[in-house]
């Protein structure tokens, strides 16, 4: 039904703007106007409500996301500048890997991890060793 009435505001659009403003004609120019406005203010995105009932201790968190682009320019323009996003954000994290106190870092995280599991492997291998030992 929407889509149906969206046809005709436009056709009514079209005709106004040919009829009135190259035509000459003041009625056909006021429907036209008429129509554009009705096609304007009907795309506006319905409001969205939500009633639940909340338990103790429940939150809500509310935010905004923003739409998805619409038409084809807007969307070709959204993906190039994720691309350039993605492209950009590969760069930097190449020049991190470069660096020196990268290195430096990323040397001490698998010291660390490598302590940690030599400590594991030693932990699990005294309660090994002290379960054998303990008169059954």
């Amino acid at each position: 039904m929407a889509s149906y009435l969206d046809r005709w505001a436009r056709q009514l659009v079209r005709r106004g703007v040919r009829s009135g403003l190259i035509g000459g004609s003041n009625i056909w120019l006021s429907i036209g106007a008429i129509a554009w406005l009705f096609r304007f203010l009907s795309r506006r995105p319905p409001r969205q409500v939500s009633v639940e009932r909340l338990r103790l201790g429940e939150t809500i968190l509310v935010s905004h996301v923003a739409a998805p682009p619409r038409g084809r320019r807007a969307k070709r323009k959204a993906a190039r500048d994720a691309a350039e996003r993605d492209a950009r954000e590969a760069k930097d994290q190449a020049k991190r890997e470069a660096s020196r106190r990268y290195a430096r870092a990323a040397a001490k995280d698998q010291a660390k991890h490598e302590a940690s599991r030599r400590y594991a492997r030693g932990a699990a291998k005294a309660t090994s060793e002290g379960d054998a030992r303990e008169p059954v």
